[in-house]
């Protein structure tokens, strides 16, 4: 004899509050019908404004120091662009200075007391991934895996559907997070090159692809190494 049943649901508390708003006629999921939908909610304001203060804690050094990644991610802060001293430029030269590693000295307090906060060995890219992982590799000389996990990666990219006005909306609102994004590019082009000229180096010291098996192929294209 066997019994078949449907196991009941898990429902946490942020999905019964939804529905009760749903039942009430709030539509809970306005600001998911469209790109322009979005921009114009009050989530975006929450939720997607200097999105990667979460990641360096602030984006000046004139900025009050909050909570990065390796704490408890911030929601709802001020945008960047309204803090004292902001400025594209200060936000392009702190982005050096912290993502890019150029200062050591500062701190998890932002204030040069205590203790340094996580230097960032590595960083990736989403639009430059292939690039990202290759640095990874060589960085931390792991050996390359033949195919790059995708669990998380969607089919669907949440933004495949933004048309270029939206983007540009979000360019011209998001100041501080595309001077973040430039700065990351051109550090990321530095580090390349340094990879690059390294691998040259040990190549013209009689090294080859089997004593640097943590060389991605196509990551360096002379001699080995190419697809």
């Amino acid at each position: 004899t066997s019994v078949n049943y449907i196991a009941q649901p898990t429902v946490n508390k942020y999905q019964r509050i939804q529905c009760k708003n749903e039942v009430e006629g709030i539509d809970t999921l306005k600001h998911c019908r469209s790109a322009a939908h979005l921009l114009a909610s009050p989530k975006y304001n929450k939720h997607y404004r200097s999105m990667f203060q979460g990641l360096m804690g602030r984006f000046h050094r004139g900025q009050h120091f909050g909570g990065t990644a390796y704490g408890r991610m911030n929601y709802g802060y001020s945008p960047a662009e309204e803090s004292e001293g902001y400025s594209v430029q200060a936000v392009e030269e702190y982005t050096l200075e912290d993502l890019g590693g150029l200062d050591v000295t500062i701190s998890g307090a932002g204030d040069g007391v205590g203790p340094p906060e996580p230097d960032f060995i590595w960083f990736g890219i989403t639009e430059r991934m292939q690039e990202s992982m290759c640095l990874f590799y060589f960085q931390f000389k792991a050996k390359p895996l033949k195919k790059t996990p995708d669990a998380r990666v969607q089919d669907c990219r949440p933004n495949s559907w933004w048309n270029e006005e939206d983007r540009n909306t979000v360019k011209e609102r998001e100041p501080a997070d595309y001077a973040v994004w430039r700065a990351a590019n051109a550090i990321m082009d530095v580090r390349l090159t340094k990879m690059k000229m390294e691998i040259h180096d040990r190549i013209i010291a009689g090294e080859t692809e089997e004593t640097m098996p943590y060389v991605q192929r196509g990551c360096y294209n002379e001699t080995f190494g190419s697809d």
